[in-house]
C-alpha cells in the first residue's frame, strides 16, 4: 500500500513537471538580448551563434522589448534560474544590472559602463589596429591621433605597444570641433611620408569637413591615414576595422565559462576587455597611391577589399 502511495506521488510530480511550464527550470547560461529591427537584428543573431557554439553547456534566449518592466524581467529570469547570466546592448545591461541579482553577469555589444560588470567591449583594442598598421606599412616610424579625454585607456594601450616595437606616439587632445581642426592642421604641416594619422572615434573628432580635410591634405604628402570608424575607409582612409560579431560571442562564451567555475566567489570583477575578434577592411585605391599592395602581404587576412 505504501508503495503504491509513493508511486502514484512520484507520478503525480512529474506529470506537474511536464504540463505545467511555470515551474522553474534550470538552465547553465541565460542570454538576454533586446527586440530590435532589421539589419542591427543580424548582429545579435551573429553573437548568440559564437556564444551557444562554444559554452558547451545549456543555454537558453530571452529577448526583451525596450523599457522592459524590472519585476517582469526578474520573473522570467527566475524561472530558467540560471548560472549564469550574458547581457546583450546597453540596455539589456540596465534592466539586468538594476535587479541586483547574485547571478555571475556577463556584458557583451556595449562600448563601455560604469557598472562593475564582467565582458567583452565593442571597442576595438588598438593593439590590433596598430599591428594591422605596421604589417601593413611598415616604414611608419611614428602615428598621430587627436583624442578626447574619454580615450585615455585606448591610448596608454596603444602607447605602450607602439614603444615596444620602437615607434612613437604622438597625442593631440581636443574636446571640440574647432580644437580637433587646429589639432589635425598642426599635424598635417609636420607629418611626413613615414607618418601615420590614426582617425579615432569620437564626438569632436568626426565631422565630415575635418575629415575630407585630413584625407585631402595626406593624400598629396602621401601620409597614411588609418581610422577606427570603417565608413571613413570608402571616402579614402586607408584600412579600418569591425567586429567579428560570431567570435565576439565566443569571447563572451569564454567569459561567462570563466565566471561560472566553483571558485567564482574568490574570482575579481574581471572588467571589460577591448574587442580582438576584428575584420579587416582595406581601400584599395588609397593603398596603391602608397605603393602597398596589400594582397602581397603575408599573414593579413583582408575581410573586405574596397
Amino acid at each position: 500500500m505504501n508503495y503504491q502511495r509513493s508511486f502514484s506521488l512520484l507520478t503525480a510530480l512529474l506529470l506537474g513537471q511536464l504540463f505545467f511550464p511555470c515551474i522553474a527550470f534550470s538552465s547553465g547560461l541565460l542570454i538576454i538580448y533586446p527586440s530590435v529591427k532589421a539589419p542591427y537584428n543580424k548582429i545579435y543573431k551573429d553573437i548568440i551563434k559564437g556564444i551557444e557554439t562554444n559554452y558547451g553547456g545549456l543555454t537558453n534566449k530571452l529577448k526583451i522589448a525596450p523599457k522592459n518592466a524590472d519585476h517582469m524581467l526578474a520573473e522570467k529570469i527566475e524561472k530558467y534560474q540560471p548560472d549564469v547570466l550574458i547581457t546583450l546592448g546597453r540596455q539589456s545591461l540596465k534592466e539586468v544590472g538594476g535587479l541586483n541579482l547574485s547571478t555571475p553577469l556577463v556584458a557583451g555589444a556595449i562600448t563601455k559602463t560604469d557598472q562593475a560588470v564582467s565582458g567583452v567591449s565593442m571597442t576595438p583594442d588598438p593593439e590590433i589596429i596598430l599591428s594591422h598598421l605596421l604589417m601593413i606599412a611598415p616604414f611608419v616610424s611614428r602615428v598621430y591621433v587627436v583624442a578626447d579625454t574619454d580615450r585615455y585607456a585606448q591610448i596608454e594601450r596603444a602607447n605602450a605597444y607602439l614603444k615596444q616595437q620602437d615607434k612613437i606616439l604622438k597625442t593631440e587632445k581636443a574636446t571640440s570641433i574647432q580644437q580637433a581642426a587646429d589639432k589635425y592642421l598642426k599635424i598635417i604641416n609636420s607629418a611626413s611620408a613615414s607618418d601615420a594619422i590614426w582617425l579615432m572615434r569620437g564626438a569632436s573628432l568626426n565631422d565630415p569637413s575635418i575629415l575630407m580635410l585630413v584625407l585631402e591634405a595626406a593624400w598629396k604628402k602621401k601620409i597614411v591615414v588609418f581610422s577606427s570608424n570603417p565608413a571613413h575607409v570608402k571616402r579614402g582612409a586607408l584600412f579600418s576595422v569591425y567586429p567579428d560579431n560570431e567570435k565576439m560571442g565566443a569571447a563572451l562564451a569564454r567569459v561567462a565559462q570563466q565566471l561560472n567555475r566553483p571558485d567564482y566567489q574568490a574570482t575579481p570583477n574581471l572588467g571589460l576587455s577591448p574587442l580582438r575578434n576584428l575584420h579587416l577592411i582595406v581601400n584599395k585605391r588609397t593603398s596603391k597611391h602608397l605603393g602597398i599592395n596589400p594582397n602581397n602581404i603575408s599573414g593579413l587576412n583582408i575581410h573586405r577589399l574596397l
